[in-house]
Protein backbone atom coordinates (compact mmCIF):
# COMPACT_ATOMS: atom_id res chain seq x y z
CA UNK A 1 0.00 0.00 0.00
CA UNK A 2 1.34 3.77 -1.26
CA UNK A 3 1.60 6.14 1.54
CA UNK A 4 -1.03 8.39 0.06
CA UNK A 5 -3.61 5.35 0.30
CA UNK A 6 -2.32 4.49 3.82
CA UNK A 7 -3.08 7.92 4.44
CA UNK A 8 -6.67 7.99 3.33
CA UNK A 9 -7.30 4.27 4.73
CA UNK A 10 -6.16 5.67 8.14
CA UNK A 11 -8.19 8.75 7.98
CA UNK A 12 -11.25 6.73 7.37
CA UNK A 13 -10.09 5.04 9.92
CA UNK A 14 -10.01 7.94 12.50
CA UNK A 15 -13.61 9.12 11.49
CA UNK A 16 -15.32 5.76 11.96
CA UNK A 17 -13.52 5.48 15.78
CA UNK A 18 -15.14 8.64 16.44
CA UNK A 19 -18.80 7.89 14.79
CA UNK A 20 -18.28 4.20 17.21
CA UNK A 21 -16.90 6.46 20.22
CA UNK A 22 -20.28 8.50 20.12
CA UNK A 23 -22.86 5.07 19.20
CA UNK A 24 -21.15 2.59 22.19
CA UNK A 25 -21.53 5.93 24.69
CA UNK A 26 -25.41 5.71 23.89
CA UNK A 27 -27.55 3.68 26.53
CA UNK A 28 -29.56 2.92 23.83
CA UNK A 29 -26.99 0.76 22.34
CA UNK A 30 -28.16 -2.93 20.71
CA UNK A 31 -26.51 -6.23 20.65
CA UNK A 32 -26.02 -5.47 17.10
CA UNK A 33 -24.53 -2.54 16.93
CA UNK A 34 -22.10 -3.73 19.67
CA UNK A 35 -21.06 -6.78 17.53
CA UNK A 36 -21.07 -4.84 15.16
CA UNK A 37 -18.36 -3.06 16.74
CA UNK A 38 -16.26 -5.73 17.55
CA UNK A 39 -16.13 -6.74 14.28
CA UNK A 40 -15.01 -3.27 13.25
CA UNK A 41 -12.34 -3.38 15.62
CA UNK A 42 -10.85 -6.55 14.65
CA UNK A 43 -10.89 -6.27 10.80
CA UNK A 44 -7.14 -4.29 10.80
CA UNK A 45 -4.80 -3.01 13.45
CA UNK A 46 -5.31 0.76 11.89
CA UNK A 47 -8.56 0.32 13.32
CA UNK A 48 -7.32 -0.39 16.50
CA UNK A 49 -5.20 2.34 16.60
CA UNK A 50 -7.52 5.03 15.30
CA UNK A 51 -10.15 3.39 18.50
CA UNK A 52 -6.89 3.91 20.85
CA UNK A 53 -5.98 7.75 19.45
CA UNK A 54 -9.94 8.78 19.97
CA UNK A 55 -9.71 7.57 23.19
CA UNK A 56 -6.91 8.76 24.42
CA UNK A 57 -8.03 12.25 23.35
CA UNK A 58 -11.25 11.47 24.85
CA UNK A 59 -9.62 10.73 28.54
CA UNK A 60 -6.77 13.01 28.25
CA UNK A 61 -9.61 15.76 28.53
CA UNK A 62 -9.93 15.08 32.30
CA UNK A 63 -5.77 15.62 32.51
CA UNK A 64 -4.38 17.48 30.26
CA UNK A 65 -1.90 20.37 31.39
CA UNK A 66 -1.82 23.99 30.45
CA UNK A 67 1.02 23.39 28.77
CA UNK A 68 -1.27 20.98 26.31
CA UNK A 69 -3.70 23.57 26.19
CA UNK A 70 -1.00 25.59 24.30
CA UNK A 71 -0.88 28.18 26.70
CA UNK A 72 3.06 28.17 26.96
CA UNK A 73 2.74 29.35 23.46
CA UNK A 74 0.67 30.47 20.46
CA UNK A 75 -0.84 27.87 18.70
CA UNK A 76 -0.32 26.92 15.11
CA UNK A 77 -2.70 28.62 12.83
CA UNK A 78 -5.56 26.59 12.05
CA UNK A 79 -4.59 26.25 8.05
CA UNK A 80 -5.71 22.62 7.62
CA UNK A 81 -8.94 20.97 7.53
CA UNK A 82 -9.57 18.08 10.06
CA UNK A 83 -9.20 14.82 8.47
CA UNK A 84 -12.57 13.31 10.16
CA UNK A 85 -16.03 13.06 8.09
CA UNK A 86 -16.97 13.14 11.95
CA UNK A 87 -23.42 26.93 9.27
CA UNK A 88 -37.73 48.05 5.76
CA UNK A 89 -44.85 63.01 7.32
CA UNK A 90 -45.71 65.00 6.37
CA UNK A 91 -47.96 65.56 3.68
CA UNK A 92 -47.78 67.37 0.62
CA UNK A 93 -48.59 67.27 -2.94
CA UNK A 94 -49.36 63.77 -4.18
CA UNK A 95 -45.78 63.11 -6.25
CA UNK A 96 -43.37 64.95 -3.92
CA UNK A 97 -45.37 63.22 -1.19
CA UNK A 98 -44.59 59.69 -2.94
CA UNK A 99 -41.06 60.71 -3.58
CA UNK A 100 -40.54 61.80 -0.37
CA UNK A 101 -42.05 58.50 0.97
CA UNK A 102 -39.45 56.74 -1.62
CA UNK A 103 -36.76 58.86 0.46
CA UNK A 104 -37.58 58.22 3.61
CA UNK A 105 -37.84 54.37 3.34
CA UNK A 106 -34.97 54.02 1.41
CA UNK A 107 -33.08 55.99 4.45
CA UNK A 108 -34.57 53.38 6.62
CA UNK A 109 -34.04 50.53 4.77
CA UNK A 110 -30.34 51.36 4.55
CA UNK A 111 -30.12 52.40 8.10
CA UNK A 112 -31.29 49.16 8.87
CA UNK A 113 -28.33 47.65 6.75
CA UNK A 114 -25.89 49.15 8.06
CA UNK A 115 -26.74 48.29 11.71
CA UNK A 116 -27.29 44.90 10.77
CA UNK A 117 -23.80 45.20 8.67
CA UNK A 118 -22.29 46.57 11.60
CA UNK A 119 -23.77 43.84 14.36
CA UNK A 120 -22.60 40.98 12.09
CA UNK A 121 -18.71 42.21 11.50
CA UNK A 122 -19.07 42.83 8.12
CA UNK A 123 -16.53 46.03 8.58
CA UNK A 124 -14.78 43.93 11.24
CA UNK A 125 -11.08 43.81 10.70
CA UNK A 126 -11.05 39.87 11.04
CA UNK A 127 -13.10 37.45 10.32
CA UNK A 128 -13.15 33.60 9.58
CA UNK A 129 -15.31 31.26 7.95
CA UNK A 130 -17.93 29.33 9.12
CA UNK A 131 -16.20 25.99 9.43
CA UNK A 132 -12.84 27.45 9.47
CA UNK A 133 -10.44 29.36 11.95
CA UNK A 134 -7.98 31.80 12.19
CA UNK A 135 -4.66 32.82 14.05
CA UNK A 136 -3.66 36.59 14.67
CA UNK A 137 -1.38 38.00 16.19
CA UNK A 138 -2.25 41.86 17.47
CA UNK A 139 0.06 45.37 17.19
CA UNK A 140 1.42 44.78 20.94
CA UNK A 141 2.09 41.25 20.72
CA UNK A 142 -1.01 39.87 21.65
CA UNK A 143 -2.57 36.99 20.02
CA UNK A 144 -6.48 35.61 19.53
CA UNK A 145 -7.45 32.48 17.75
CA UNK A 146 -10.77 33.17 16.01
CA UNK A 147 -13.44 30.31 16.11
CA UNK A 148 -15.79 29.40 13.67
CA UNK A 149 -17.94 32.38 11.91
CA UNK A 150 -16.18 35.05 14.10
CA UNK A 151 -15.62 38.76 13.43
CA UNK A 152 -13.45 41.35 15.60
CA UNK A 153 -12.11 44.46 15.26
CA UNK A 154 -9.37 45.91 17.23
CA UNK A 155 -9.10 49.78 18.72
CA UNK A 156 -5.76 50.16 20.56
CA UNK A 157 -5.09 54.01 21.95
CA UNK A 158 -2.29 54.88 24.29
CA UNK A 159 -4.54 54.65 27.21
CA UNK A 160 -6.20 51.13 26.56
CA UNK A 161 -6.46 48.13 24.50
CA UNK A 162 -9.66 47.36 23.43
CA UNK A 163 -11.03 45.13 21.05
CA UNK A 164 -14.82 44.21 20.29
CA UNK A 165 -16.01 40.92 19.36
CA UNK A 166 -18.99 41.27 16.90
CA UNK A 167 -19.70 37.44 16.82
CA UNK A 168 -18.60 33.71 17.35
CA UNK A 169 -15.51 33.22 19.45
CA UNK A 170 -12.36 33.49 20.23
CA UNK A 171 -9.41 32.51 22.33
CA UNK A 172 -7.12 35.56 23.68
CA UNK A 173 -3.67 34.84 24.82
CA UNK A 174 -2.43 38.54 26.31
CA UNK A 175 0.46 40.29 26.14
CA UNK A 176 1.48 42.42 29.55
CA UNK A 177 1.01 46.06 29.46
CA UNK A 178 -0.26 47.31 32.81
CA UNK A 179 -0.60 50.80 31.51
CA UNK A 180 -3.42 49.62 29.16
CA UNK A 181 -5.84 47.58 29.92
CA UNK A 182 -6.92 44.72 27.40
CA UNK A 183 -10.64 44.78 27.46
CA UNK A 184 -12.86 42.81 24.82
CA UNK A 185 -16.12 44.25 23.96
CA UNK A 186 -18.45 41.67 23.24
CA UNK A 187 -22.07 43.33 23.18
CA UNK A 188 -23.85 42.32 26.15
CA UNK A 189 -20.88 43.57 28.32
CA UNK A 190 -17.05 43.24 28.53
CA UNK A 191 -14.18 41.55 29.89
CA UNK A 192 -11.05 42.90 31.11
CA UNK A 193 -8.20 40.48 31.30
CA UNK A 194 -6.09 40.21 33.77
CA UNK A 195 -4.00 38.11 33.32
CA UNK A 196 -2.81 35.71 30.31
CA UNK A 197 -5.37 33.40 28.21
CA UNK A 198 -9.14 33.45 28.40
CA UNK A 199 -12.53 32.56 25.99
CA UNK A 200 -14.83 34.69 25.05
CA UNK A 201 -18.24 33.20 23.21
CA UNK A 202 -20.87 35.54 21.74
CA UNK A 203 -23.84 34.78 20.61
CA UNK A 204 -26.25 37.22 19.79
CA UNK A 205 -26.90 38.85 23.60
CA UNK A 206 -25.38 36.26 25.25
CA UNK A 207 -21.94 35.71 26.07
CA UNK A 208 -19.86 32.81 27.40
CA UNK A 209 -16.58 33.88 29.13
CA UNK A 210 -14.05 30.86 30.29
CA UNK A 211 -10.20 31.57 31.77
CA UNK A 212 -8.18 29.20 31.04
CA UNK A 213 -5.10 31.01 33.12
CA UNK A 214 -4.94 33.53 35.41
CA UNK A 215 -8.26 35.69 35.65
CA UNK A 216 -10.39 38.23 34.09
CA UNK A 217 -13.04 41.11 35.57
CA UNK A 218 -16.18 40.87 33.73
CA UNK A 219 -19.25 43.32 33.33
CA UNK A 220 -22.60 43.76 31.55
CA UNK A 221 -24.16 46.65 30.03
CA UNK A 222 -26.47 46.61 33.20
CA UNK A 223 -23.66 47.62 35.02
CA UNK A 224 -23.20 44.55 37.36
CA UNK A 225 -19.58 42.96 37.81
CA UNK A 226 -18.12 40.33 38.83
CA UNK A 227 -14.64 41.58 39.97
CA UNK A 228 -12.68 38.39 39.40
CA UNK A 229 -13.19 34.95 37.17
CA UNK A 230 -10.24 32.85 38.01
CA UNK A 231 -8.86 30.09 36.16
CA UNK A 232 -11.19 26.80 35.37
CA UNK A 233 -14.29 29.08 35.89
CA UNK A 234 -16.78 29.70 34.02
CA UNK A 235 -19.82 32.79 33.40
CA UNK A 236 -22.79 33.52 31.09
CA UNK A 237 -24.01 36.69 31.05
CA UNK A 238 -26.68 38.61 28.99
CA UNK A 239 -27.08 42.47 28.88
CA UNK A 240 -29.18 42.71 32.15
CA UNK A 241 -28.19 39.18 33.82
CA UNK A 242 -24.91 38.76 35.30
CA UNK A 243 -24.58 34.71 36.09
CA UNK A 244 -22.40 33.21 38.85
CA UNK A 245 -18.94 32.05 38.56
CA UNK A 246 -19.02 28.00 37.82
CA UNK A 247 -16.28 25.84 38.24
CA UNK A 248 -15.72 23.79 34.67
CA UNK A 249 -13.14 21.61 32.64
CA UNK A 250 -11.24 24.12 30.43
CA UNK A 251 -9.85 21.65 28.31
CA UNK A 252 -13.08 20.81 27.01
CA UNK A 253 -13.38 24.80 26.05
CA UNK A 254 -9.92 24.56 24.46
CA UNK A 255 -10.81 21.12 22.70
CA UNK A 256 -12.07 23.74 19.42
CA UNK A 257 -8.35 24.77 19.29
CA UNK A 258 -7.47 20.98 18.49
CA UNK A 259 -9.79 21.08 15.43
CA UNK A 260 -12.01 19.28 17.99
CA UNK A 261 -15.85 19.28 19.27
CA UNK A 262 -16.88 17.58 22.69
CA UNK A 263 -19.87 16.54 23.77
CA UNK A 264 -20.58 14.93 27.04
CA UNK A 265 -24.26 13.96 27.78
CA UNK A 266 -25.15 17.20 26.26
CA UNK A 267 -28.99 17.66 24.88
CA UNK A 268 -29.93 16.75 21.30
CA UNK A 269 -30.67 20.63 21.13
CA UNK A 270 -27.50 21.99 22.65
CA UNK A 271 -25.60 19.39 20.06
CA UNK A 272 -27.65 20.54 17.20
CA UNK A 273 -27.10 24.20 18.08
CA UNK A 274 -23.05 23.76 18.34
CA UNK A 275 -22.85 22.01 15.15
CA UNK A 276 -24.76 24.58 13.44
CA UNK A 277 -21.68 27.15 14.35
CA UNK A 278 -19.20 24.54 12.37
CA UNK A 279 -21.53 24.19 8.63
CA UNK A 280 -23.77 26.30 6.41
CA UNK A 281 -27.59 26.43 6.80
CA UNK A 282 -29.51 24.94 9.70
CA UNK A 283 -30.07 21.97 11.35
CA UNK A 284 -34.04 21.78 12.55
CA UNK A 285 -35.27 19.42 14.89
CA UNK A 286 -38.76 18.40 14.08
CA UNK A 287 -39.65 16.31 17.09
CA UNK A 288 -39.74 17.89 20.52
CA UNK A 289 -39.65 14.73 22.15
CA UNK A 290 -36.15 14.12 21.26
CA UNK A 291 -34.62 17.74 22.04
CA UNK A 292 -33.38 16.03 25.42
CA UNK A 293 -31.86 12.76 24.24
CA UNK A 294 -28.35 12.71 25.67
CA UNK A 295 -25.10 13.05 23.07
CA UNK A 296 -21.27 11.82 24.40
CA UNK A 297 -18.47 11.72 21.42
CA UNK A 298 -15.37 13.77 20.38
CA UNK A 299 -15.86 14.73 16.89
CA UNK A 300 -13.59 16.66 14.10
CA UNK A 301 -14.96 20.68 13.61
CA UNK A 302 -14.33 19.98 9.79
CA UNK A 303 -16.74 17.35 8.77
CA UNK A 304 -19.91 17.52 11.15
CA UNK A 305 -21.73 15.11 8.97
CA UNK A 306 -19.94 12.62 10.75
CA UNK A 307 -21.39 13.93 14.40
CA UNK A 308 -25.16 13.60 12.42
CA UNK A 309 -24.50 9.88 11.53
CA UNK A 310 -23.44 8.98 14.40
CA UNK A 311 -26.75 10.68 16.02
CA UNK A 312 -28.72 8.79 13.84
CA UNK A 313 -26.87 5.42 14.42
CA UNK A 314 -26.86 5.60 18.38
CA UNK A 315 -30.40 7.64 19.00
CA UNK A 316 -33.98 6.49 17.82
CA UNK A 317 -33.38 9.62 15.18
CA UNK A 318 -33.96 10.22 11.85
CA UNK A 319 -31.56 12.57 9.57
CA UNK A 320 -32.75 13.56 6.43
CA UNK A 321 -30.56 16.00 4.34
CA UNK A 322 -32.76 18.56 1.69
CA UNK A 323 -29.69 20.31 -0.22
CA UNK A 324 -26.93 21.42 1.00
CA UNK A 325 -27.82 23.64 3.48
CA UNK A 326 -31.08 22.23 5.60
CA UNK A 327 -31.12 18.83 7.78
CA UNK A 328 -34.12 17.88 9.23
CA UNK A 329 -33.99 15.45 12.40
CA UNK A 330 -36.98 13.47 13.79
CA UNK A 331 -38.13 10.94 15.89
CA UNK A 332 -38.52 7.17 14.17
Amino acid sequence: MNKAASETFSARAEREAMAWQATLSSDLLSNQQRRAFETWLAASEQHRAAWRDVNAFWLGLDTVSAADLGLAAPPAPAATQERSRATALRRGPPVRRHRASLALAASLLLAVAAIQLHASGYWADYRSAVGGQRQIQLADGSNVMLNTGSALSVDFSAKQRRVSLHRGEAFFQVAADPARPFVVDAGAGTVQALGTAFDVLRDDDRVRVTVLEHAVKVSNADGKTLERLNEAEQIQFDSRVLGRAEAINPSRIAAWRQQRIVFQEQPLSAVVAELERYRPGKILITDSAIENLPITGVFGIGDTDLALQAIEQSLPVRVRTLGSHLVLLSAR
